[in-house]
């Protein structure tokens, strides 16, 4: 079984693609957190994720990930056996993974390497292409949506929970614009709502009712 969630930040992929994996039996995998862990490793190494394409790419094919599923369904990411599940959530991180994001070789590399980490488990898989690139034939596909402004709350809210960090709202609308602007427009793997996909809107529902449309959709497909 494989589900794709996709959509765009601040719209509660990643709360209700755990709930729903968990709903389910099945492994959860972020996509963004390979591209987050990619962008970290060249941060680490002072690669430009901008201009040193070829180094990326090197990168991206050798990249030393491991991802692992917490009793609670959570997500611990480790890169050459240390774990930087914190660490590739900045948002130093997440415009450098949007930039690397938009590089051909890198993205197809990318895609290896997630198709590779679902290959022995039924998934949940969120990210931006997951039911459009990276899982196209996958019979169960969602596109989550929100308000911007809503958006931007979460996303804020998620700042200072996460890290501890107060974040002026202003400045969280400008960097999802930013990151809006680049996943929307990028020549390979776009966000876009993938062919067959159920469109929700999360602006008022929580993550337990987003998710209950989800399960009645794929149990009503299942029997």
């Amino acid at each position: 079984m494989i589900v794709t969630i996709d959509g765009p930040a601040g719209v509660g992929k990643s709360t209700v693609a755990k709930l729903l994996a968990k709903a389910l039996g099945i492994m959860y995998l972020d996509t963004g957190a390979t591209y987050r862990s990619l962008a970290y490793a060249a941060t680490q190494a002072n690669v430009n994720p901008v201009t040193d394409v070829k180094q990326l790419i090197a990168m991206a094919k050798k990249l030393p990930l491991h991802l692992q599923q917490t009793d609670e369904g959570e997500l611990q990411v480790f890169l050459d056996g240390r774990e930087v599940t914190k660490q590739i959530r900045t948002e130093e991180v997440s415009e450098a993974a949007a930039q690397v994001s938009q590089h051909t070789d890198i993205r197809a590399a990318m895609v290896e390497l997630q198709r590779r980490l679902a290959d022995k488990h039924g998934v949940v898989v969120e990210g931006r292409d997951t039911g459009s690139v990276v899982f196209p034939y996958a019979p169960y596909k969602f596109f989550l949506d929100a308000n911007p402004a809503i958006r931007a709350r979460r996303r804020q809210e998620e700042l200072a929970l996460v890290y501890g960090r107060e974040t002026p709202l202003q400045q969280v609308q400008e960097q999802l614009h930013f990151r809006d602007s680049l996943d929307r427009t990028r020549r390979v793997g776009p966000l876009v709502r993938p062919e067959g996909a159920i469109a929700i809107d999360t602006s008022h529902l929580a993550a337990p009712e987003v998710v209950r449309v989800m399960l009645e959709h794929v149990r009503s497909r299942t029997g």
